[in-house]
């Protein structure tokens, strides 16, 4: 495979995702649950198949953003088939963004120069050049092992459900994310936090020497970066630690500024809680604090969730990127999960996911089925209620004990009957 510059460097997270919920633009009176945005795993590679499953099965609606790295780990991954019958689901939507950001490094003698850059497949040696969006979407295909005539079929399809845009035009934002970018490079107070961040991603807090600098010299649409921060020595360090082989440079740690920009543009143009990696959520806060006040409110809702009603057995996205389950079979689970996930769509933004659960099954009793870890957590609530006056427990907590819902639906029917046995394999 080539790209259209050949020859120069690149510097993107194609192999680079714990799920950080970074919420870039709430809105007032939302529930919990109601909509999330994929783009990139926490440690900033490709959504993987579980965090895609776990958003399914919890979230009332899920906007998938693809671009070349994502759909052809999914096409691979799970089959044309499926992942066409996913993005068929009426509260499952896509856009395919066929460029790919990244930050392009020439060297001139003992002088580097980068460039963000938006690029994007260009040809193969062995089927020349894919001169249009359906061929370089049926080579996608192909190159799973499907013959021309179903590339071009699933194309098709896939064409028809999932639009295609382009990072480089105005349609996510004016000038294109690359444009939107270089306005984060020429403010040096915000590059050198930025960095920061990077760093303590990257080394931890304490590793990092307070009078490192890290500064971008801008001569548009280019620019240099000067650093005395000693790269071989992280690198070592990254090597050391196990947190990869591959070479890192002063490239690598600017990308995270372009990649954190692409992330407020996308979800800036589709609301919702967003997925980002840890790194650019750390950047993006930088700016945006006061609109993150609810990031990460979700994905500890579920860590509480999966630690004390899922007790005992994997949760979701362990058990499908593990591999002991295929998409597959979670397909047919999420055909049997609209009550549960309308159930999770209607719990108050400002009450824990856990508390409404064990609310909404008391008439089943707080016996029985109910794990001792569950009972620790709701009598530690009640405790927590008792009236600091005259010692009484308040009547809010004394409700939430012994309150019974009369007969119906309840969420720990799909808990019990269809999910835990799909994770306890």
């Amino acid at each position: 495979m080539y790209i259209s510059l050949v020859g120069n460097i690149w510097h993107t997270y194609f192999n680079c995702y714990v799920i950080d919920f970074c919420l870039i633009e709430t809105y007032k009176g939302s529930n919990l649950f109601e909509k999330v945005v994929l783009r990139r795993a926490e440690s900033g590679s490709a959504i993987t198949l579980g965090d895609i499953a776990e958003a399914a099965l919890f979230y009332q609606n899920v906007h998938l953003v693809l671009d070349y790295c994502t759909l052809n780990g999914l096409v691979k991954n799970i089959g044309m088939p499926d992942l066409l019958s996913f993005l068929s689901r009426p509260n499952i939507s896509a856009v395919y963004c066929e460029e790919t950001l990244g930050t392009k490094t020439e060297k001139h003698g003992s002088t580097e120069t980068h460039q963000f850059i938006a690029f994007m497949l260009a040809g193969d040696q062995e089927v020349g050049q894919l001169n249009s969006r359906k061929k370089r979407l049926e080579y996608i295909i192909e190159r799973q092992g499907y013959t021309k005539k179903q590339a071009r079929r699933f194309a098709e399809k896939f064409r028809n459900i999932v639009p295609i845009k382009k990072v480089s035009d105005d349609y996510f934002v004016e000038g294109g994310v690359v444009s939107s970018a270089w306005n984060d490079v020429t403010n040096h107070d915000f590059v050198h936090e930025a960095i920061r961040c990077v760093l303590e991603k990257e080394l931890g807090c304490k590793l990092i020497n307070p009078d490192f600098f890290f500064r971008v010299l801008p001569s548009n649409p280019t620019f240099q970066i000067r650093t005395n921060l000693d790269f071989d020595s992280i690198n070592s360090f990254r090597k050391e630690k196990g947190i990869s082989q591959e070479l890192i440079s002063p490239a690598n740690f600017i990308n995270n500024l372009l990649e954190a920009r692409a992330d407020t543009v996308f979800s800036s143009h589709y609301g919702g809680e967003f997925y980002a990696s840890e790194i650019t959520s750390s950047i993006i806060r930088i700016k945006h604090n006061e609109l993150l006040k609810r990031a990460g409110i979700n994905s500890a809702e579920l860590k509480n969730f999966n630690e004390i009603v899922l007790d005992g057995v994997p949760s979701i996205k362990e058990i499908i990127n593990s591999g002991s389950r295929d998409f597959s079979e979670f397909l047919k689970l999420l055909d049997k999960s609209q009550k549960f996930r309308d159930w999770t769509q209607g719990v108050n933004p400002d009450e824990k996911l856990v508390k409404a659960y064990f609310r909404d099954v008391t008439a089943e009793g707080l016996g029985g089925k109910v794990p001792v870890k569950v009972l620790r957590y709701v009598l530690g609530s009640v405790v927590s209620a008792v009236e600091p006056v005259t010692g009484t427990v308040a009547s809010a907590a004394d409700n939430f004990l012994t309150e019974k819902i009369l007969g119906g639906w309840r969420p720990s029917h799909f808990i019990e009957r269809k999910l835990k046995p799909f994770l306890d394999k």
